[in-house]
Order: structure tokens, then C-alpha cells, then sequence
């Protein structure tokens, strides 16, 4: 589950990098900067589900 959930933000992430990227090109500096931060924030997640340190579906095997 993790991996497939890892796979679903990973388009989501790059397009909200590319698209931050863009912003602070055509001059809107505040804009971009936050849309970049929220697809680094984005990618951080990625990689704590593709490599099984975060597994938000353990809870209910006990």
C-alpha cells in the first residue's frame, strides 16, 4: 500500500515543483516559493512511504 500510495503523490509532487519553478520566473516570488515548499513537503512523504518508514496502515494490525 505504501509503495502505490508513494507512486500517487510522485506526479502531484513534480508537477507542483515545476509549476513553483515557473512562478519565480515570471516574478511572483511569494507565490512560487510556497508552491515549491509544499512540493518538497510533498516529496519528504514520498520517500518516507516508498522506503517503509512511515506505514500509516500499521495501526490496526495488532
Amino acid at each position: 500500500m505504501n509503495i502505490g500510495a508513494g507512486l500517487l503523490l510522485l506526479p502531484i509532487a513534480a508537477l507542483s515543483l515545476v509549476i513553483g519553478i515557473i512562478l519565480l520566473k515570471i516574478e511572483k516570488k511569494v507565490v512560487g516559493t510556497g508552491i515549491i515548499i509544499a512540493g518538497l513537503l510533498i516529496t519528504a512523504l514520498i520517500v518516507l512511504l516508498l522506503t517503509g518508514l512511515y506505514d500509516p496502515y500499521s495501526s490496526h494490525i495488532r
